[in-house]
Order: C-alpha cells, then structure tokens, then sequence
C-alpha cells in the first residue's frame, strides 16, 4: 500500500526528503510555499495523507533594524506555518503522523532567547496540531539539524530508538485538556 506524504518547505529540502520518501515507495505531494499548503489539502481531501512533514521554507529577511528583522522573521516565518498546519492536519488520515523541522536564524539576528522563544512557538504549533487532530495522530518536533533520513524516519514512524531525532516531546498533559485550557484563555481575554 503506498503512502502518501505531504511536504512543505524550501525547495531544496524537500528535494532531499523527497528523493528518500520516493525510496521508500512513497507518494509526494511538494509545496514550496507555505500559502499554498491549504489549495494542496483543498485538492487532496480529507484524509488524503498519511503524514505531512513541515520543513523550514525560504525567505529573505526584511528590515532596517533588529526589531523589523525578527518581527518579519517571525510573521512571515514561524507564524506562517500555523495556518499551513490549520490545513494539514484535516487532510491526514487516522493514525497519520507530522514531523515539524525548525529552522534556525542566521547568528547575527539569533540570540538565546530567540532560540527558546522558537523551540516554544515549534512547541506550541504541534500541541495545537496534536489538539486538533487527536491522540490518534503522532506529532513530533525535530531541530534544524535533522537529516533527509531523519525526518523521513521520524515521519513515517520508523525513529530507531538507538538515534533518537527529536528536539522537544510534546508533554504529558492530555491534548484535550490542553485545548481547553487554551480555549478558555481566548474567551477569558477576548
């Protein structure tokens, strides 16, 4: 039976992920532009998939100073992949899986608190995936290092245990208690 995979990013990542998940007999359906994620999913269907991995896309980052730089960064960059991630997820088939791959900033804008302010967004884009897709979809966060391999193994579910790929583990808090409690938040605040 083949599998079909959704991959989003940069198009020479999903060149590389491509060219392994095609080893491994795999469908791919490539989106080089994460606005184009929901027209993919549109077409495809519901349950159309049997993972979806989201790699790092490409940009330039715009801006006079540091602040413009990171705001446009964030906007255009982690934030985009939420409403990518919106789409996905009702495209996935039961028992499907997402890999989500950060992507680190150049060393001149990327400070330590960046990079934990991103490890919490990557965090908190997969507990919503998770959220919204149930326990019956596996979710998981690999870093910017992760290899084609790597992200395919974590993907179609075959991470050997010696190698473990992944950057965060979703906590032990149940997903819908998660969303309830960040439902409440919105109509405490709104």
């Amino acid at each position: 039976m083949p599998t079909n995979v959704l991959v989003s990013g940069a198009p020479e990542r999903i060149a590389q992920v491509s060219q392994v998940l095609r080893a491994q007999d795999c469908t791919v359906v490539e989106v080089d532009d994460l606005a184009n994620v929901p027209a993919a999913c549109k077409e495809a269907g519901e349950n159309a998939f049997d993972a979806y991995l989201q790699l790092p896309a490409t940009f330039g980052i715009e801006g006079s100073t540091a602040l413009e730089r990171l705001h446009h960064f964030y906007v255009k960059g982690v934030l985009a992949r939420f409403p990518a991630m919106d789409a996905a997820v009702p495209s996935l088939k039961p028992g499907g899986r997402v890999t989500v791959v950060a992507w680190s900033l150049p060393a001149e804008v990327a400070t330590d608190d960046d990079i934990e302010a991103r490890r919490a967004l990557f965090r908190v884009l997969a507990h919503a995936a998770q959220a919204d897709a149930g326990d019956d979809v596996a979710v998981r966060v690999l870093g910017s290092s992760a290899s084609a391999e790597d992200i395919v193994a974590a993907g179609l579910g075959k991470e050997s245990s010696s190698r473990p790929t992944s950057v965060e583990t979703l906590s032990g808090v149940s997903y819908a208690d998660w969303r309830v409690e960040l439902l409440g938040l919105v109509s405490v605040e709104s």
